[in-house]
């Protein structure tokens, strides 16, 4: 396979975390408010209907090859506080260790590093953008 179709699978696959989290939060709209809310997320719903037009709009990017560089930069920048958020401390009160909590929190780095490689990988980045990774 050549290297666009490579790089056409990685965009696909990348974009299977966030439509699937994106559809699951439409139709389990109150459910994810409220754990937002449990989370110290100002106007949850609102927060969230931003959310999933950030997921989805990111997904149509990634698919139709616009603005790779912007969707992916985008998706990293929410998770960075998502993770913190949603997925730390990784220690119950007493003590235990909370491994799916790790697991979560590793799983979002390892997707931070994918969404890297399609920044670097998008041939239609902006040269501030180019300059900067150099």
């Amino acid at each position: 396979m050549e290297a666009t179709g490579l790089y056409f699978l990685a965009r696909l696959f990348t974009c299977g975390v966030w439509t699937v989290s994106a559809i699951h939060e439409v139709f389990h709209y109150r459910h994810a408010t409220v754990k937002m809310t449990e989370n110290h997320i100002p106007f949850a719903k609102y927060v969230l209907s931003l959310v999933v037009m950030m997921k989805l709009g990111g997904t149509l990017m990634l698919l139709t090859n616009q603005f790779v560089w912007a969707a992916s930069l985008a998706w990293i920048l929410f998770m960075i506080p998502a993770s913190l958020l949603y997925h730390l401390p990784l220690h119950e009160k007493d003590g235990t260790f909370i491994f799916p909590q790790m697991i979560q929190l590793t799983k979002n780095v390892s997707i931070m590093g994918g969404l890297l490689c399609l920044i670097l990988l998008d041939p239609g980045k902006p040269a501030w953008l180019v300059a900067l990774i150099r």
